[in-house]
């Protein structure tokens, strides 16, 4: 096909050994465009994570590399932009925004309002002196309650549910470009030169209470987070990026030759999460520590560096291949014929 714009035009990599090598592929085919000009942290670096999915994952991976990622406590499940935003208004400014209801799950299950386990100046101390942030945003299906037009950090508690009071909806495009917006607005008063990594998890929903399937409900979620992230970077704000994480297990994912997903459909095959974590190290550490934390993770650490999945799957074959034949060699001499065909 002749293109007169052909040099400046980027092709969907359509050849399907590209997907062979995915570490190269993620490099060359996901991440132009997406990352730093040159690499911007060091070991010492704090990296305060918020959210869900790759957010959790760089995070333990840091720690099991003896990376510094400033890890503190804070309230599980901030997969909305919603409580990202509030949580890091009470950080900044000691003040919530339009949440309605925030609230943590104690040791024994029961739902409790959320306390900070630290005082607010702890968790600013964090954020001014944190050398880059990782904000992934999960979830565009939001509870809200009609009284006071807030949104629920989490689904409603069932002691509190009321029908005529608290509304499931999908929140649009504009209210989670808003919400991302004013999150960085305010990092950015208390700490203006560190990186902002905006990610969206690849973790489908678990449940919709939408009237539609959840697989397509779900869909219908990460475009409209997408969309909005995409939007935010239009802006072209100095120090934030985005990192393509979703791409390459929603969009590579279907044409590698093995599952993407370990466990069940909704879990991302570790090696997969590995790679993405790996190349985010080498973007923003820059190589020679990247390979310091590969050297610190070490092959023998299977969870967080684990083999790829074809390869492990032909070690077990060859696993299973010598017992059988070390069986064999223990055998009566008709058994070994047998074996041997």
């Amino acid at each position: 096909m002749h293109r007169w714009h052909k040099e400046d035009v980027r092709l969907y990599p359509k050849d399907l050994t590209l997907y062979e090598d995915v570490p190269r592929f993620y490099r060359e085919q996901i991440l132009p465009g997406h990352m730093p000009p040159k690499p911007m942290l060091t070991e010492r670096d704090k990296v305060v994570t918020l959210g869900s999915c790759f957010a959790v994952e760089l995070r333990r991976v840091l720690e099991n590399a003896s990376f510094s990622s400033g890890s503190f406590w804070i309230p599980s499940g901030l997969n909305n932009t919603f409580a990202i935003l509030d949580f890091v208004s009470w950080c900044v400014t000691g003040e919530g925004t339009s949440s309605a209801y925030r609230y943590e799950r104690s040791a024994d299950g029961e739902i409790v309002e959320w306390l900070p386990e630290a005082e607010r100046v702890e968790y600013l101390g964090h954020i001014e002196s944190a050398g880059a942030f990782v904000f992934t945003l999960g979830l565009a299906e939001v509870w809200t309650d009609d009284e006071t037009g807030g949104v629920f950090w989490r689904g409603v508690p069932e002691h509190i549910f009321d029908e005529e009071r608290h509304r499931f909806r999908l929140s649009s495009v504009e209210e989670n470009e808003r919400n991302v917006l004013e999150t960085i607005r305010l990092v950015r008063t208390v700490n203006p030169d560190a990186p902002v990594i905006l990610t969206l998890s690849p973790v489908p929903l678990e449940a919709t209470f939408r009237s539609i399937s959840c697989m397509t409900a779900d869909s219908v979620s990460k475009s409209v987070l997408r969309v909005a992230l995409d939007n935010v970077m239009q802006q072209g704000l100095p120090g934030v990026y985005y990192w393509p994480s979703f791409e390459l297990v929603k969009w590579g994912g279907p044409a590698f030759d093995w599952s993407v997903y370990q466990h069940d459909a909704r879990h991302v095959h570790r090696y997969l999460v590995y790679c993405i974590v790996d190349a985010f190290v080498e973007a923003y550490y820059g190589p020679t520590l990247a390979a310091e934390m590969r050297s610190r993770l070490g092959d023998t650490d299977l969870e967080t560096r684990p083999p790829h999945p074809l390869r492990a799957q032909a070690a077990r074959s060859r696993r299973a291949y010598a017992a059988l034949f070390a069986r064999a060699r223990r055998a009566p001499v008709r058994a070994r014929r047998l074996i041997s065909g």
